[in-house]
């Protein structure tokens, strides 16, 4: 059974049946900070086809390993200390927007399913890292279990660029022969394409070059967890990873000008205008001369992006799934994210999830000014928001489902927790001559 054949079906392999429960016991019962590493070790090593159906309601193992979470904050009472911000509240009204308009769209039982499992990842997910993460320890210990897992994960997609055979075909969904393009093998693991996997590993990067800047044996783990994620990525043999390592790189090298960022953006958005009006073709044509591996897909996501601009009028009110009539053809999948939200939830929907972006790329800038006097700290700052900019390059070349889910809602529920909700005031000190003494003494304004 391959990953397209399981929806709606129950599929558990024994093995898989094992693992929620010692993963899922571990959730229970281990410290708080060490509370996400359940989920983390799931989506590495257990496919996502392995799943519940209860009355139609599919629950793969990473959905259950969420529910557990809950049920954990439920008993613990570990909300006490939770503050509402407005990312959170533009997160809520993004989710409910994609299931008020699809639902006006299309109202069906097997639409409203279909929109509430998303809104189940997102709700979850997102808010168990904003209740579950209170702190950097929190964080530190989310990275640095990624970067001790990214180990025997890449031994994995190793033995299978070796064998083209994934061991994890035993749990189902994935199939036991690896796929070849163009003569490469493209590995994928428990992920559901070997697209998803890269993108996984790419967006954990930024972290762990920000470990460099921690101290003892968190250097070594920091190169180590580097070259794991450089041969997962090389293994699946697909651009967008590829692409998205290029992202990693660019988002670090920009550390040392971080205090000319907004020069940066105004200088890039300008740029892109003005290629805009000197080119014969639109800007976003750029996109199809991408062919960083053999048999990339570049012109088909400059045909998505060129067909969702010029048919606005056809799923800007409440979206719409005739891609024959956005595209002038059937086409398989939407792989750009920003494209996704809009055939699904229309512009309402596209327009509130582009605000949860900015607001969290705000929240990371101020969360990096803030630990100024913290140099490690800082990094790590930087490096969330970082990952961040990796997501978004992902988002226009694929829709993120899966595992892939875990890391991004894990990036935007740490930097919504440790961002301060507004710029720390600056106060101003002036320096005023005392009269009877003539010595200079401070005065506040």
């Amino acid at each position: 059974m391959l990953q397209g054949d399981y929806f709606n079906q129950t599929l558990l392999h024994p093995l898989g049946l094992a693992a929620v429960l010692v993963f899922g016991v571990m959730m229970l019962l281990v410290p708080r900070r060490f509370s996400l590493v359940p989920m983390l070790l799931m989506a590495c090593f257990v496919s996502s086809a392995q799943r519940f159906v209860v009355f139609g309601l599919d629950f793969n193992l990473l959905r259950l390993m969420v529910l557990l979470g809950w049920l954990r904050i439920a008993v613990l009472n570990e909300w006490r200390g939770f503050r509402w911000k407005r990312i959170d509240t533009v997160v809520v009204l993004w989710a409910l927007s994609g299931v008020v308009v699809s639902s006006l769209r299309e109202m069906s039982m097997a639409n409203l399913v279909y929109r509430a499992g998303f809104t189940y990842d997102a709700f979850g997910m997102y808010f168990l890292c904003r209740v579950l993460v209170r702190g950097w320890r929190d964080v530190e210990t989310f990275i640095l279990a990624a970067g001790v897992i990214s180990v025997p994960v890449a031994g994995a997609f190793l033995l299978e660029q070796a064998t083209g055979r994934n061991i994890f075909s035993v749990f189902g969904g994935v199939s036991p022969i690896t796929e070849v393009r163009d003569g490469r093998i493209r590995c994928r693991g428990p992920f559901s394409h070997p697209i998803y996997a890269g993108c996984f590993w790419a967006s954990l990067m930024p972290c762990f070059i920000a470990l460099f800047w921690q101290r003892g044996h968190r250097r070594w783990l920091s190169a180590v967890a580097l070259l794991a994620s450089l041969l997962i990525i090389a293994t699946t043999a697909s651009s967008t990873p590829a692409l998205a390592i290029v992202a990693v790189v660019v988002a670090m090298a920009l550390f040392p000008l971080r205090g000319w960022m907004s020069a940066i953006r105004w200088s890039a958005a300008v740029g892109l205008v003005i290629l805009h009006l000197v080119m014969q073709a639109p800007v976003w044509h750029l996109i199809s001369r991408v062919d960083v591996i053999a048999g990339s897909t570049g012109w088909y996501r400059y045909k998505l992006i060129d067909g969702f601009i010029r048919n606005f009028d056809l799923w800007f009110l409440t979206g719409s799934r005739a891609y024959e009539r956005i595209w002038g053809e059937t086409y398989r999948a939407v792989t750009n994210h920003f494209i996704f939200e809009g055939v699904e939830g229309g512009l309402l929907t596209l327009a509130l999830f582009v605000a949860i972006v900015v607001l969290a790329f705000r929240g990371a800038g101020r969360l990096c000014r803030c630990e100024q006097r913290r140099p490690a700290q800082r990094m790590l700052a930087w490096a969330l928001g970082a990952s961040l900019f990796v997501h978004c390059v992902d988002f226009t070349a694929v829709s993120y489902f899966g595992q892939v889910l875990l890391v991004w809602y894990a990036c935007l529920g740490f930097i919504a927790s440790l961002a301060p909700e507004r710029e720390a005031s600056r106060v101003t000190v002036r320096v005023v001559a005392a009269p009877a003494l003539g010595h200079p003494t401070p005065s506040l304004p």
